[in-house]
């Protein structure tokens, strides 16, 4: 493929907002991370698998409280700011009874599956939720659209802290997962208030109100093909801890979920170019389309080399790391991540080509993709998990990514026309297999040892097998001094203001 130069504009909006969402990412993840690990501890294991099946539970149903409206009034406010007004408040409306439907509905679904009372209480009030993300969410989805995703961060950010503040005050109160679930509710006005001050700050007003009841019809079908791929994602990654809360005791559950966790907490680095894109890539592959398929190639590219020695050396310090992080009741759930681990290089494909999708208006075959992963999740593990249990979630988890990962890659591949990959995944699987013996031989030695030797080993062996070209580690050059240049004059600013 023809490599041609990133259009400066689409590239500068893209990074900074990568960098605004990733450095925001890395914190929540950073700060949820420690406190997983101060709750799983703090609960135990049998009532952090309670807390897992609410979510969970909760997760699988709650696209039915938004129909996937969201993603399609932000996209099309990206392509046309001036719908923000009219779309807002219509989304507001349409969640909004959507989610008193969602409420009642989900709460009867829990308690006539015969989960106990405490459970059926939990779930009632954490979909209360959807009622308040009813007015946050398409407050979120005016600034995205707007391409403001540093007020983004910041929102997520502060809503966070508040849930994890309190939710350290309630842990430290001795009260159980139910504290939990309150203390993300009583977050989201938080996040609303931050909302409403960050228009008026930018000047972006919402007023007067303007409902139109009969784009209700379109908004809907609109979000559907969203909806569609929310719920399939929902059901994929929710239908595994369902499944062994029915076969399975409950810290069985809360076992498989450490593991599931760890896997979502090391998909930082991606989570703020995946907003990012959407957004600048939407408005600019209308007249740019070669633009579109230059990211989707780089980017692949740059997951899997991070990604396949992450799973490599996942495999091998499973175990020390649950014995370093969690009680010696959680360590069978290494187990479990020595399997999820593998799932890492294709999650992060998939979410990303999910919104690629989107970007080229391919939604519906998306929602295809993500029906048929869903429906083979269900299967395969209601073959699993009664024969294999934690373990066999855990490897259906594996499997079902890779089928929607093939399905992902020949759908894009008759879209954007991108170079042969056969040679880089060759020596990608030689650097991380050397990698891999060298942690192997020195398994005896520290924890954080194995760590820094293996990184080194890698890095020196993706610099000699030349997994990025000459232009590639130019752009990555560039991309650290942009970093640099971008944080630097905070840095001063600040050491200026503590001298003050």
């Amino acid at each position: 493929m023809q490599i041609k130069t990133i259009s400066p504009t689409v590239g500068e909006i893209i990074f900074k907002n990568s960098i605004y969402i990733t450095l925001g990412d890395i914190v929540i993840k950073l700060l949820n991370f420690l406190f997983s690990v101060y709750v799983i501890r703090r609960l135990g294991d049998d009532r952090f698998g309670q807390y897992s099946i609410v979510l969970g539970f909760v997760g699988v149903f709650q696209i039915f409280a938004e129909l996937g409206v969201t993603q399609y009034a932000m996209r099309e406010m990206a392509q046309d700011a001036s719908k923000i007004r009219k779309l807002f408040w219509n989304l507001v409306a349409v969640r909004s009874a959507l989610a008193c439907i969602g409420i009642i509905s989900i709460t009867a679904i829990a308690s006539a599956m015969g989960y106990s009372q405490y459970l059926v209480l939990g779930i009632f009030i954490y979909t209360w939720s959807f009622l308040l993300a009813a007015f946050q969410a398409p407050l979120a989805a005016v600034l995205t659209a707007q391409e403001r995703l540093d007020t983004i961060s910041l929102m997520s950010i502060l809503g966070r802290v508040c849930f994890l503040f309190l939710g350290t005050i309630f842990m430290l109160l001795g009260m159980g997962y139910i504290a939990l679930i309150i203390a993300t509710l009583l977050s989201i006005p938080v996040q609303i208030g931050f909302s409403l001050w960050s228009l008026k700050k930018q000047k972006i007003s919402l007023l007067p109100v303007s409902l139109d009841p009969h784009i209700w019809k379109g908004l809907i079908r609109g979000g559907l093909p969203f909806s569609m791929i929310s719920l399939m994602l929902s059901i994929s990654f929710h239908v595994d801890t369902l499944m062994l809360s029915r076969f399975e005791p409950e810290y069985i559950v809360g076992w498989y979920n450490v593991a599931y966790n760890l896997i979502f907490s090391l998909t930082f680095f991606v989570g703020g170019f995946n907003t990012a894109v959407v957004p600048s890539l939407a408005r600019t592959h209308v007249n740019d389309p070669k633009t579109t398929e230059l990211w989707y190639y780089r980017t692949v590219k740059i997951m899997m080399i991070l990604s396949f020695p992450m799973a490599v050396g996942g495999f091998l310090t499973a175990f020390p790391i649950f014995k370093f992080l969690y009680t010696a009741e959680y360590l069978p759930a290494a187990f479990g991540l020595q399997v999820l681990i593998w799932d890492l290089p294709l999650l992060l494909y998939d979410s990303f080509c999910g919104n690629i999708t989107t970007i080229i208006r391919r939604e519906n075959a998306a929602a295809r993709i993500y029906a048929l992963s869903a429906f083979n999740n269900i299967v395969l593990n209601l073959f699993a998990i009664p024969r294999f249990g934690l373990v066999g979630a855990a490897l259906v988890t594996v499997i079902t990514d890779l089928i929607t990962a093939f399905q992902f890659f020949f759908l894009l591949r008759s879209q954007l026309h991108i170079p042969h990959l056969p040679q880089l995944f060759i020596r990608l699987i030689l650097t991380s297999g050397i990698m891999g013996i060298s942690v192997w031989l020195v398994r005896d030695w520290n924890l954080f040892l194995q760590i820094f030797l293996g990184v080194a080993v890698y890095a020196a062996l993706a610099w000699a097998f030349r997994l990025l070209t000459a232009d590639e580690l130019s752009l990555v050059k560039d991309g650290l001094e942009k970093i640099y240049n971008f944080i630097r004059p905070k840095i001063i600013s600040n050491n200026q203001a503590s001298k003050l």
